[in-house]
């Protein structure tokens, strides 16, 4: 019973996570007049779930053996996942943008000390350096793509640059969701690893990605959807290969920062300069509100609930 409850929130969680964070991936082919909404969100979710289906269960690997000596139990998952669920929904309703990853981490991380199972400081150290060094090293990747991509194009015929960027732009789209599946919807799917988890968060985070609706992709990803192609393409497919990499080491990060990051490193090349304070706060509130926050309630919630042992 316990197991099909986990399944059941997983996948709703999974589904309201793709449903936000796939908006980059499908805004930018849509914005862009490549193809339809539909055909754009049914990519994107597509790629969302082979990301989950290939290599969600690498996720596993920040959890049991990772942040902790051991994985969690059904009961430990069912409160990292109401935690979750809770402060997404609080966040969204006052439009503070937070990551999923780091609210899970904190989750994860409150769940563990209210059960007095052993927590890997190193590792956890390691994970809140890879959230820096994923808006760092996302940012140098992508100046350094974009730098490429104009001395590669700067002979290109106009009906040739046209043709190039948009199978450009179909690949780091594409690339943008799978690295969303597999890193944070593996992450949820992963709380209690098995087969069933797996499939059924991965099925959920397609369906988030078409069901989503055309107002969301305007709204979430009007980030992306603004810049020229070259622009788009750079911050997406550096962003991607950094959480991609990542991913290999079982480090859970955010892939809408790895973009942020991403942007950043574009504007650089003309002189841009899309590091404000408001960037700056956001990310702040990311790096340290949202696993405080999620760490407190998940303790909290282990406490008061009666079947806490």
């Amino acid at each position: 019973m316990l197991e099909l409850l986990y399944i059941i929130i997983a996948s709703a969680v999974s589904f309201v996570i793709a449903a936000n964070n796939s908006a980059g991936s499908v805004g930018t082919l849509y914005g862009s007049r490549i193809t339809s909404y539909y055909k754009s969100a049914a990519f994107a979710g597509v790629l969302v779930m082979l990301g989950t289906f290939l290599e969600g269960w690498k996720m596993a690997g920040a959890i049991g053996g990772g942040m902790l000596e051991s994985p969690l139990t059904l009961e430990m998952s069912l409160m990292v996942l109401l935690a979750t669920t809770i402060l997404l929904i609080a966040f969204t309703f006052f439009s503070i943008p937070l990551s999923a990853s780091q609210i899970l981490v904190g989750s994860i991380i409150g769940v563990a000390v209210a059960y007095a199972m052993t927590v890997n400081v190193f590792f956890v150290a390691w994970i809140v350096f890879a959230w820096i060094i994923n808006l760092i090293a996302s940012m140098a990747l992508a100046f350094g793509i974009y730098v490429l991509m104009a001395r590669i194009t700067q002979k290109f015929h106009v009906f040739s640059l046209s043709k190039f960027y948009t199978i450009s732009l179909f690949v780091s789209s594409g690339f943008m969701a799978y690295t969303l599946g597999a890193n944070t919807i593996g992450l949820i799917a992963s709380l209690s690893l098995s087969t069933y988890s797996i499939l059924f968060s991965g099925i959920a985070a397609m369906l988030g990605t078409l069901l989503m609706g055309k107002r969301t992709v305007i709204t979430v990803g009007r980030n992306i959807t603004s810049l020229n192609p070259p622009r788009a393409f750079s911050a997406q497919i550096a962003g991607a290969i950094i959480v991609e990499l990542f991913t290999q080491f079982h480090f859970p990060v955010s892939i809408t920062q790895a973009i942020i990051g991403g942007i950043i490193g574009t504007g650089l090349v003309k002189g841009y300069s899309e590091l404000n304070k408001k960037t700056v706060k956001n990310l702040g509130l990311s790096w340290i509100l949202a696993p405080l926050l999620s760490f407190v309630l998940t303790f909290l919630l282990v406490i008061m609930l009666p079947w806490h042992l």
